[in-house]
């Protein structure tokens, strides 16, 4: 009778509609406590569910939004991100802008550039912000290369960064969205792997971006069919897990990690927009990805792209944060 009543639970969870997303909230989470663990659930919607054991949430404990101190110093941080100019300092000068630089790969390069036309001259944004790409798409920019300070991509992020009147001393806030190129695709090795490499990425960040405030991470959108071994599922679902435990460890102020006072080694590293999400809407936000909003099942197309920089603006415009920098006040 139990396995009967499971399987009336799957195929209503495989038939909701994609406007009722209130059946759709209590259905997964009751799958979810029965079945086994291993379903992959988008981590906002998994809340404090579990996935091979690891509990959910962007945040800990099952959590979707910031607390306690680390949503202080976040607030802080926030406000402090003000124009500068090219020498990193507060001045009436033309060139001050708050410099929101993207690093890593194509996928994040076609977020930045449409983020971009989204936001200058937007009556909505800050007029002082300056949305800059280093993306660098035909490779040689993942994790393993970001994370190496001596790696031929830190000459790209100069160029950019020189071709727009700008420098290292001016960049305060990144948006870091790229891949590890592991190969190893076990859990929980890849998430892991995910989460040292970032945070020796922050590390690197606080040398190379003096005045860095913050990075935004969003992981990565659901795949279908990629060709190469990183991103492929379950690696881009994984690539989420890893960013979220990187930043329980700077919550956690795990040696390393550690973004305020005299010890201070890293930016503060947080959420952005969530994006792995798959064909039915998810219970939080609605939000869902499916191969037709694809050109080649990795790489959004102009509809999948409008959907997800919509979806990131929004979050840079509503969230208590972020808005305190990115929003026209």
């Amino acid at each position: 009778m139990q396995a009967k009543h499971l399987s009336v639970l799957i195929l209503l969870l495989v038939s909701c509609s994609r406007q009722d997303t209130t059946q759709l909230k209590t259905q997964a989470g009751t799958v979810n406590n029965i079945v086994a663990d291993d379903q992959s659930i988008p981590l906002n919607d998994l809340g404090a569910g579990t996935y091979k054991g690891a509990v959910g949430g962007l945040y800990p404990g099952g959590a979707n939004e910031a607390s306690g101190q680390y949503a202080t110093d976040l607030l802080t941080t926030s406000q402090s991100i003000v124009p500068i100019d090219t020498f990193g300092l507060v001045s009436k000068s033309k060139l001050s802008k708050i410099v929101f630089l993207s690093v890593g790969g194509s996928t994040g390069g076609h977020n930045m550039k449409l983020l971009k036309s989204k936001t200058d001259s937007n009556p909505l944004t800050n007029p002082n912000l300056k949305l800059l790409s280093a993306n660098n798409g035909s490779g040689g920019s993942g994790l393993n290369n970001i994370m190496n300070p001596n790696d031929p991509y830190w000459n790209h992020v100069l160029q950019v960064l020189k071709g727009a009147r700008s420098s290292y001393r001016q960049v305060q806030v990144v948006y870091l969205e790229t891949d590890d190129s592991s190969k190893n695709i076990s859990w929980p090795f890849r998430p892991n792997v995910v989460k040292n490499d970032l945070e020796v990425c922050l590390r690197v960040f606080k040398v190379k971006f003096p005045k860095i405030k913050v990075v935004y991470v969003l992981g990565r959108s659901r795949t279908f069919g990629a060709k190469a071994m990183w991103n492929r599922e379950p690696s881009p679902y994984y690539m989420g897990w890893g960013c979220k435990w990187a930043i329980e460890d700077q919550i956690n102020g795990v040696p390393g990690t550690e973004y305020k006072g005299a010890n201070a080694v890293a930016p503060m590293l947080t959420w952005g927009f969530y994006q792995w999400a798959d064909s039915l809407p998810r219970a939080t936000d609605g939000f869902y990805w499916r191969f037709s909003e694809t050109a080649d099942g990795l790489h959004a197309n102009a509809e999948g792209q409008d959907s997800l920089t919509t979806r990131f603006q929004n979050f840079l415009l509503t969230d208590p944060y972020a808005s305190l920098w990115y929003a026209a006040h």
